[in-house]
């Protein structure tokens, strides 16, 4: 009977540390599913603002508002983005742990300086109660949620153009 004080001390912690525990268990599992889903999500999404870019190509040819617009992979995580003039646009896009970040300076005329007037975008990776994986814009008025790469790639190139 010398250890009675442990059976209840055992069973303070279970019942006041159990809601605890499974709130760290919900958020290892979420952070489970964006170290799966995070990388290929971005890599599907940069294969997709290169489509897009290629096509606003095409649709633009020939006309007095075409130019060069480039998408540059740096690295795995990380894309630039340029377009020389109507509308001129520099941006940068990185994938870092949960979080896609969108920096980018643009302006309606022909190049400007790429260090003025930057405007900085965050998407956070989310994982719903049903496992469900999106994207959220995040410290935004109306925040806005993507599904998949291709709704978050026709926001980006929208942003920009």
């Amino acid at each position: 009977m010398a250890k009675d004080w442990i059976e209840n001390l055992a069973q303070d912690i279970k019942q006041e540390n159990h809601d605890a525990a499974e709130d760290f268990g919900r958020q290892q599992h979420k952070a489970g599913i964006i170290a799966d889903l995070g990388m290929p999500f971005f890599a599907t999404l940069v294969s997709c603002l290169e489509e897009d870019v290629a096509e606003i190509r095409r649709q633009l040819q020939g006309d007095l508002t075409s130019a060069d617009t480039a998408l540059q992979i740096v690295n795995v995580n990380a894309v630039k983005l340029t377009r020389d003039r109507f509308p001129w646009f520099d941006a940068h896009l990185v994938h870092h742990d949960a979080n896609i970040i969108l920096e980018y300076a643009k302006d309606r005329g022909i190049g400007g300086d790429p260090n003025l007037d930057r405007k900085t975008v965050h998407f956070t990776f989310e994982v719903g109660a049903d496992d469900a994986f999106s994207v959220e814009q995040s410290f935004s008025e109306t925040p806005r949620s993507f599904h998949t790469p291709e709704e978050l790639a026709r926001h980006i190139i929208e942003l920009l153009f």
